[in-house]
């Protein structure tokens, strides 16, 4: 479950205390472990128990191959009982699938955005990391009650803090490509204990609703789709274009075409202070 006890939404948590990693992988080093639960008091962080570890710097925890191999193992996904909730985390169409891309694998759902477009919490959580990481780009990685992690990368701006408490629906960054990302759009993850999850699987994106509040999380969850290349559902980009008519500047076609001066620069690789010419032909998505 997601309760949290009398805290309120981007709460800081504050300790002075440092954590380090060894060089092994499995082994989280933690300066005067007890004494961070104390200067905590009443508040838990989420699913201590169960990761028995908690640092600002890994995006991924590390897995042994038991964890993809289980049997079963109950996640309730929100209490709507105690007023606990899913949202989508950008509103945009689902433009890339969980599995192998060719040879490499896929480990995440890619959903289409703006640069600059809101991106949320999907479920109430602790944000554990915020930093820049080559491949993610900006990334958000937050832990929830359940033992789930939600990934959120590529963004163009963080506006959260580590060991802050979210609401689901609070916005933690805005969209962009930062990272290894052809163009614009939000990389999301779902993660348990490091393994990564198919999010099709637990959320249904025609209508970002999610399947059931509680899921049983089997080897199914965890399995590859088909080349992620040969999924029909889904969405073709296609690209488009504005043709510069008199009196037109880079303001107005941005505001026309729902999109922005920077995004269209972008896409045509000029700079904001480009001398339009009338007929010229534009991307603008």
């Amino acid at each position: 479950m997601f309760c949290f006890i009398s805290v309120f939404s981007q709460q800081k948590i504050e300790t002075n205390e440092f954590l380090f990693e060894s060089s092994n992988d499995s082994i989280d080093l933690i300066n005067n472990f007890y004494d961070i639960y104390e200067s905590l008091g009443s508040f838990e962080l989420p699913s201590d128990k169960l990761y028995q570890s908690w640092n600002n710097y890994k995006i991924r925890y590390q897995y042994g191959d038991e964890i993809v191999k289980t049997d079963s193992t109950e996640i309730i996904l929100i209490d709507t009982a105690h007023g606990e909730r899913f949202v989508k985390p950008i509103d945009g169409q689902l433009t890339s699938h969980f599995g192998y891309r060719h040879s490499r694998f896929h480990y995440g759902s890619d959903i289409d955005l703006e640069t600059g477009d809101n991106v949320r919490a999907a479920f109430d959580g602790v944000v554990r990391v915020t930093l820049y990481n080559k491949g993610y780009g900006k990334v958000v990685v937050i832990r929830h009650k359940n033992g789930l992690e939600t990934v959120y990368s590529h963004l163009s701006l963080i506006l959260v803090d580590s060991n802050v408490i979210v609401k689901a629906g609070d916005i933690i960054g805005l969209g962009g490509a930062t990272g290894r990302a052809t163009g614009s759009h939000l990389h999301f993850e779902i993660r348990y204990l490091g393994a990564a999850i198919n999010s099709e699987t637990i959320i249904n994106y025609k209508n970002f609703q999610l399947f059931s509040d509680t899921i049983w999380l089997t080897q199914k969850n965890f399995a590859p789709i088909k080349n992620v290349n040969e999924i029909s559902e889904a969405p073709k980009t296609r690209n488009e274009y504005h043709n510069v008519k008199k009196g037109e500047n880079l303001s107005v076609i941005a505001k026309k075409h729902h999109t922005t001066i920077s995004n269209i620069c972008k896409l045509n690789g000029i700079k904001e202070s480009h001398l339009l010419q009338i007929d010229e032909k534009l991307r603008v998505k």
